[in-house]
Parts: C-alpha cells; structure tokens; sequence
C-alpha cells in the first residue's frame, strides 16, 4: 500500500465517521484533491517521458 492509498483510506474513514456535516464535505473535498494531484503528477511524469524520448528535439 502506497501512501495515496493511506491518505484516500484514511479520508474515506474519516468521512464516514464524521458527524458533523461540514466535517464530511471537507473530507470529501480533501479526498478529490488528492485524486486531482495524483492525475496532475501521472501527467507531468508522462509528458517528461515523452519529451525525453522525442528524436526530433536530440
């Protein structure tokens, strides 16, 4: 288990346990944060892949 694993296990538990509404849409938020910043890493790392490995900028 990687730690986005943790953090997003650990969101969802909280966020199901949380009583108070306005605790539960924060942990709900932070959960789609972390998704987002997982999406815009996967990127970033794919496009330096690919601008390594383009022969016509070599």
């Amino acid at each position: 288990m990687d730690t986005n694993d943790w953090v997003e296990e650990q969101l969802h538990e909280l966020a199901k346990t949380s009583k108070q509404y306005e605790d539960r849409a924060f942990y709900l938020a932070l959960f789609g944060l972390v998704k987002e910043q997982q999406k815009r890493l996967a990127q970033g790392q794919s496009e330096v892949d690919g601008r390594t490995w383009n022969p016509s900028k070599w």
